[in-house]
């Protein structure tokens, strides 16, 4: 058996606590084993066996498995004891990491019922993407068919007279089909749909143009299938296009757009407690010995346009004469001008790009862009 589990079981018998003076499991239900007069009952066995993942569960459900499992709680529990008994619990590292566990379970609790469990989307933004993505939501024709694939058109009209004299087709592709694949399932062939990848057979136009043309219950003329052979198709199921409605997809809705939902909430949450608790960096942590070729780097990968904008600043000021500074100068009124339709920091950002670079290659640019600022609106000539 793999003791992977057994991390888990010791985490969790720690941060469960257990019960009596001495620290002892305790509880209702019947006792599996007692310990110093203290019993380990089935609800608790039951308790500790739910924490174990599933697929590391499996080894476990087993008379045996459970047996080394509860004999693993004993062990967990003689271990606390002897652990108390040798006064660890007053331990300088003991109190560091239970302080670490404290800190981790408060936050992540916090998060599951503060974060996760109030940033759902609403019923209107529901409405609204269902109302934008229609298309996603329209489901194609389809059928449900069986096939026998035969060697040649001779034979295929031969098995075709079969299933007509009342032959099951099912049987009839199971015994004769040439093909091994959807023999072995009596030929079928599952849904598809008109023009989507059928098995065994690919994407076949020709093919799927045939079947979708048969009445449900109809075993097709022979179909040429090229290299493959013949096929004949006995259509079992049909089910024509239709549009899902808002209420059979609203949960896989909800789904979809809850992790930026969640995104969105937990940024406001953190900027909300930010202020509340008042967060304040001392200078630029950490940024000193920043290259500019990093500082340009990280001004380029930041979302937030402001951020964007300080890091180009840090370029030109800490770094006035690297070669990426009069392009972070001209990025600053960039990003002023098109992403913040601010125009006057754009022109204020232009205007000192033109004072501290004018023999830039960017300088006709930065002109260009004021004029357009302005309204004048030049011929653009570009710089390559």
């Amino acid at each position: 058996m793999s003791k992977a589990w057994i991390p888990i079981l010791l985490l969790g018998l720690a941060l469960a606590g257990c019960g009596g003076e001495e620290g002892a499991v305790t509880g209702d239900g019947d006792e599996l084993v007692t310990i110093g007069g203290d019993a380990i009952t089935e609800a608790e066995f039951e308790a500790e066996l739910s924490r174990v993942p599933p697929f590391q569960r499996r080894d476990l459900e087993t008379p045996q498995g459970k047996r080394r499992f509860l004999d693993r709680m004993v062990e967990m529990e003689l271990l606390h004891r002897a652990a108390l008994d040798a006064g660890l619990e007053d331990d300088e590292a003991v109190q560091t990491e239970l302080e670490q566990a404290r800190r981790q379970i408060l936050i992540r609790q916090y998060y599951k019922q503060r974060i996760e469990t109030e940033a759902q989307p609403t019923e209107a933004a529901i409405d609204d993407y269902y109302a934008d993505h229609q298309s996603e939501f329209a489901v194609a024709e389809r059928v449900r068919a069986r096939m026998i694939l035969a060697e040649d058109e001779h034979a295929a009209r031969s098995l075709a007279e079969r299933a007509a004299a009342g032959e099951d087709f099912a049987v009839l592709a199971r015994n004769e089909s040439r093909d091994g694949a959807t023999a072995a399932e009596d030929g079928n062939l599952g849904w598809f749909t008109r023009d989507g990848y059928v098995r065994s057979i690919g994407v076949n136009e020709d093919f799927t143009d045939a079947v979708f043309d048969m009445a449900p219950g109809a075993v097709s003329e022979p179909i040429d299938l090229g290299d493959k052979g013949w096929a004949l198709v006995l259509v079992e199921e049909k089910e024509a296009a239709r549009q899902k409605p808002l209420d059979e997809v609203r949960g896989d809705i909800a789904r979809r757009l809850a992790p930026k939902v969640r995104e969105d909430f937990y940024k406001e949450r953190i900027e909300e407690l930010k202020e509340t608790y008042g967060v304040t960096y001392v200078g630029d942590p950490f940024m000193a010995d920043a290259t500019p070729e990093q500082l340009f780097q990280l001004a380029q990968d930041a979302k937030d346009p402001l951020e964007r904008i300080a890091y180009y600043r840090q370029v030109v000021e800490r770094h006035p004469d690297a070669d990426q500074a009069d392009r972070a100068m001209f990025m600053v009124g960039f990003v002023y001008s098109e992403e913040m339709q601010d125009t006057t920091r754009a022109q204020e950002a232009y205007n000192e790009f033109l004072r501290r670079y004018p023999e830039s290659d960017l300088a006709k640019d930065a002109r260009y862009m004021l004029d357009a600022l302005e309204g004048l609106e030049p011929p653009f000539e570009s710089t390559d």
